[in-house]
């Protein structure tokens, strides 16, 4: 057995896997409609994370690996995982191996990356997966899951508009299915995003999420757990942009 780390020196808990819900202003639904949507949104991923753990915890026809995930053994194949990590293509250059322990991933996690692998599971990225399946395919370098989470987030920054930032972070946002984050949430998740693409060098999504970021109250920012998590060069660039945003905000008063 060999051992994988995977996150880094970051532990994605619960608060990081709350759902972000694109707005979509062109729809006019009743006040039952999103909890009807809710209901069967809740109803799905059920039955689809239901189906993937029993694939997953047996042994399956051609299943040569077992992923050691906490106190769970995920049953899956080399020649899966290795198509599509290079990661993983670069453990199985021991033909021997029969087993991987993974220290730092949840087995709901690793199940929920596991599944785009596998053609025969129903899956996608949605509000609540997108997170942590960016994490992991970096880590994994799972290229087309990556791909697939960057257009999927910046089609919510694109529809993500000015929202007046309270210091203390605590403000309720309803989204359009009736879901209500607080904006402390979302500066979290935002700031998970940003380290993600930087630490990849995607430029285009870290400017996509610093416009963002820089429009947020400096005290807000500074309270919000994901901030803090980050290292000193990231949290700098941030600053930077909020700078820049507020020196150009005092030019076009002048100018006005």
């Amino acid at each position: 057995m060999i051992s994988s780390e995977i996150l880094s020196g970051f532990n994605v808990d619960g608060d990081y896997n709350k759902a972000i819900f694109l707005e979509n202003k062109s729809k006019q639904m009743d006040s039952d409609q999103p909890l009807k949507r809710m209901k069967t949104f809740h109803t799905d991923t059920h039955m689809i994370k239901h189906l993937a753990e029993e694939f997953f915890f047996k042994s399956h026809p051609f299943s040569d690996l077992v992923l050691v995930v906490k106190d769970k053994e995920l049953y899956v194949d080399k020649s899966v995982l290795a198509a599509g990590s290079k990661v993983f293509q670069s453990y199985f250059q021991d033909a021997n191996i029969d087993s991987i322990e993974i220290l730092d991933v949840t087995p709901d996690e690793m199940i929920e990356l596991l599944q785009f692998l596998y053609p025969q599971l129903r899956c996608t990225i949605n509000n609540d997966n997108v997170t942590i399946l960016l994490i992991l395919a970096h880590r994994f370098e799972l290229n087309f899951i990556s791909s697939a989470c960057r257009t999927f987030i910046l089609l919510y920054l694109s529809k993500f508009e000015y929202i007046n930032m309270h210091p203390n972070g605590g403000e309720f946002i309803q989204q359009d299915d009736g879901i209500r984050l607080s904006i402390s949430s979302i500066l979290d998740i935002l700031c998970i995003w940003f380290r993600e693409f930087l630490l990849v060098d995607d430029r285009t999504a870290c400017d996509a999420i610093l416009n963002r970021l820089a429009r947020c109250n400096s005290s807000t920012i500074l309270a919000s757990n994901g901030f803090m998590d980050l290292e000193d060069r990231m949290k700098w660039k941030i600053f930077q942009a909020r700078t820049k945003y507020l020196e150009n905000q005092r030019i076009s008063e002048f100018e006005q």
